[in-house]
């Protein structure tokens, strides 16, 4: 067996990793083992192998205590145990399954181009703000059954997502220790932002659900679970069950929009070909998924000790899986640091792995396909415009602002690709 405290300069929570991590994991990755951060008191699973193998290890590697830095216990689908894991996600795989989310290719491809001809139309434009915040929003709500017309409210949903940015925000332990008052300060506002959250947003959806109770059944999910309910699932549960999805199906759902655009604008090479070659627009989906994973690593409890590797990682532990390392570990992905639309992608962790894989992946590529296509096909120009506005975040990879010039399609009286807002395309 062997161990190894990591004695270099990298901390995952600092500002510059945030900004690029990966000139970081390029270094970390010449190690064959994970690694001891000992100023974190946190173990780092950066090899693909690894990484897949840990994420696959739901026994000895629980998700119980959070994904997040600090231990906090939600009961959302990603922070479930089996059996109760498996049991929920039952209820809902069906629904988020390829076949599942074709039911709403039409509906997809209205609300993109809808979106897309007020950006067109406004010319320059912040497209994350505009577009790919409110387009996401669209879907999950009409998909889950809640009402998507109060934005505000439903942006409630960020607060609980991004609450474990500011619970990554202390120091490390050599400058901060465990009774410190500046950490503990810390700690508890990001415990009340975290409650705040998860308190407004839970009111919310108990308000809509009672309403939903009183009225006739319809094809969303929430219908099917009230269909099921006391057999098969709890009032409490189909309640977090709405939230996961909220949560998980709209502020990932944004920065992946936002990162493939990025990715995208700087390579344009890779642009002009998936241009030229629209048939390579799911590729495009997959290799940005492995380039700019949405959730870029995951926290794990030992629940005993657990070997990753040929490293003893010890009962009680707090390990991160790192999927954005470990889909540029070139042991797996020949030249990982180049965006190539054309590669081979297969096995890559861009949704994780395990039963914990993301459970709306197949909604997620539907939607940024039909976003890429209609995009290309409506615009003969794509120009960034001013400074890109990175999420600030060890957790997360996308933009919040992304201020773009697009020039419509010339030559057509409505924008190239309209007829797929109806579904006949």
């Amino acid at each position: 067996m062997t161990s190894a405290t990591y004695t270099g300069e990298f901390d995952p929570f600092s500002p510059e990793a945030m900004d690029d991590p990966y000139p970081a994991y390029a270094e970390l990755l010449r190690h064959e083992e994970p690694l001891y951060l000992e100023q974190r008191d946190m173990w780092l699973v950066i090899r693909y192998d690894h990484v897949r193998a840990a994420a696959k290890d739901h026994p000895g590697l629980s998700s119980a205590e959070g994904i997040a830095y600090h231990r906090s216990a939600l009961p959302v689908l990603f922070g479930i145990d089996q059996p109760d894991h498996t049991r929920l996600r039952g209820l809902i795989r069906h629904a988020f399954s390829p076949r599942g989310v074709q039911v709403w290719r039409t509906f997809i491809e209205r609300a993109c181009g809808e979106l897309l001809d007020e950006a067109l139309a406004t010319g320059d434009v912040d497209i994350v703000q505009q577009t790919m915040i409110p387009l996401p929003v669209r879907v999950i709500t009409t998909i889950v059954g809640v009402p998507g017309d109060d934005l505000t409210t439903l942006k409630l949903t960020a607060g609980v997502l991004e609450s474990f940015i500011p619970n990554a925000r202390v120091g490390p332990r050599a400058e901060l220790e465990p009774d410190d008052p500046a950490e503990s300060a810390l700690r508890l506002k990001a415990a009340k932002q975290t409650l705040s959250a998860v308190a407004g947003l839970t009111g919310f959806l108990r308000g809509v659900l009672e309403q939903r109770r009183a009225q006739a059944p319809r094809g969303d999910l929430v219908s099917k679970l009230f269909a099921v309910e006391q057999d098969r699932v709890s009032e409490d549960e189909i309640l977090w069950l709405c939230l996961t999805l909220l949560v998980g199906g709209q502020e990932t759902m944004t920065h992946f929009l936002g990162s493939m655009v990025d990715a995208l604008l700087h390579h344009p090479d890779q642009f002009r070909m998936v241009r030229e070659r629209p048939e390579l627009i799911p590729a495009t989906i997959e290799e940005t998924a492995r380039f700019y994973p949405a959730v870029q690593n995951v926290f794990r409890t030992a629940t005993t000790d657990v070997l990753v590797g040929n490293t003893r990682i010890p009962k009680d532990a707090r390990v991160e899986l790192s999927f954005a390392a470990a889909n540029r570990d070139p042991r797996r992905f020949p030249d990982p640091n180049q965006y190539r639309i054309d590669r081979i992608t297969d096995g890559h962790l861009g949704f994780g792995a395990g039963i914990h894989t993301c459970v709306g992946a197949h909604l997620a590529r539907l939607q940024a396909a039909t976003f890429l296509r209609l995009l290309i096909e409506r615009t003969d120009d794509i120009e960034l415009i001013g400074e890109l506005v990175k999420v600030q975040s060890p957790a997360f990879r996308g933009l919040d602002h992304l201020p773009l010039r697009l020039t419509p399609r010339s030559g057509t009286g409505a924008p190239a690709g309209a007829d797929s807002r109806t579904g006949t395309s």
